[in-house]
């Protein structure tokens, strides 16, 4: 009996000795897990990391772009060889080039950014579009047909800007022609009946023909979407809109008549035609989009106007008119009013 005991005694050492060495191996097995999981979970870390960071810095390389772009000095690739513009430092590191389509006027910008540890890779697509360009208004006066009724009337194209206008830079302030027309040559449908003396400019000529056509309509459009400060004009009253300091966008849908005295700073926009028979002394760009813009009366003044006045059709005065070319002013109004640039898509390739 004892020797039963004694055997089954040894036979349950043996069984918790294997026991024992399972729940070790199991314990070992767990711990070996628990560490390649942390070990996994912490390169799964890094690696969202280092691509959260490419990801950025290739939006840096499409913020450097639309900035090139907006300013107008973005170098374009040509004949689809990519022309990279580099970025390496400390804290970015990316690369982008842009292509331009002159038919759909939309900028194309690949941008590759890469983590500090050059791990990750991120490439960007954007598309992006520009309205107009203020570079495209070259001249005081845009016009398919114009005439001078009276004495005296003057269009400068010499560079005459305010000081609140100035942007510093003197080597956009030259001369331009007076008036710019889409038109290439005078005749009975489309006339320029204005006197050549009455065009002040020391540039080689005074009337431009066969200038680029302007797309006043969508320049129109843009602004009647900012939305626009103010959507009416007072008639016969004496008032004045905006300041050197504080410009605005006032768009009209219609006609409007001044019969009184308007001072104004900034983008009028008007999409019928436009009769001034008192008097308007605006400083920035009118656009008027119907058939005619025709000051009739305005005693010592009429129409007084620096930076350029914008129309597809017929452009008239009669008498104490001045107009004068800004293109600081006209830069100045247009990009206190907004970026015309749009973003049509974007993606990460």
């Amino acid at each position: 009996m004892l020797k039963k005991i004694i055997a089954i005694y040894h036979n349950a050492q043996g069984m918790a000795l294997v026991s024992v060495m399972s729940l070790m191996a199991l314990f070992f097995l767990m711990g070996t897990a628990s560490l390649l999981n942390t070990a996994t979970e912490s390169k799964i870390s890094q690696n969202h990391k280092q691509g959260i960071h490419a990801f950025y810095d290739s939006e840096a390389g499409i913020a450097e772009a639309i900035a090139h772009i907006k300013n107008d000095t973005i170098n374009l690739s040509q004949d689809q060889d990519p022309n990279w513009q580099t970025a390496d430092s400390t804290l970015f590191r990316y690369q982008y080039y842009t292509a331009y389509d002159p038919n759909t006027k939309i900028y194309t910008i690949t941008s590759e950014g890469k983590d500090l540890t050059q791990t990750a890779n991120r490439r960007i697509i954007a598309e992006v579009r520009r309205i107009f360009f203020t570079g495209d208004i070259k001249s005081p006066v845009y016009c398919g047909s114009g005439k001078n009724k009276g004495q005296p009337n003057a269009i400068y194209g010499d560079s005459n800007c305010p000081s609140w206008a100035s942007d510093g830079d003197p080597n956009n302030d030259g001369s331009v022609a007076c008036i710019s027309t889409p038109n290439s040559y005078e005749d009975d449908e489309f006339p320029l009946d204005l006197d050549p003396n009455q065009l002040y400019t020391s540039a080689p000529n005074p009337v431009e023909y066969d200038s680029p056509e302007l797309n006043l309509v969508d320049i129109a459009d843009y602004f009647k979407d900012l939305p626009p400060d103010r959507t009416y004009l007072p008639v016969s009253t004496t008032e004045t809109i905006g300041s050197p300091t504080d410009t605005q966008v006032v768009y009209i849908n219609g006609n409007q008549t001044i019969a009184g005295h308007l001072t104004g700073y900034g983008v009028l926009v008007v999409t019928g035609n436009l009769h001034v028979s008192g008097q308007i002394e605006w400083n920035g760009v009118i656009i008027v989009l119907g058939n005619n813009v025709i000051q009739t009366g305005g005693g010592t003044s009429g129409m007084q106007i620096t930076g350029a006045l914008l129309t597809p059709n017929h452009f008239e005065i009669r008498g104490n008119s001045d107009v004068r070319w800004c293109g600081d002013a006209v830069r100045k109004v247009m990009d206190d009013a907004g970026d015309p640039l749009t973003v049509v898509s974007w993606k990460e390739d």
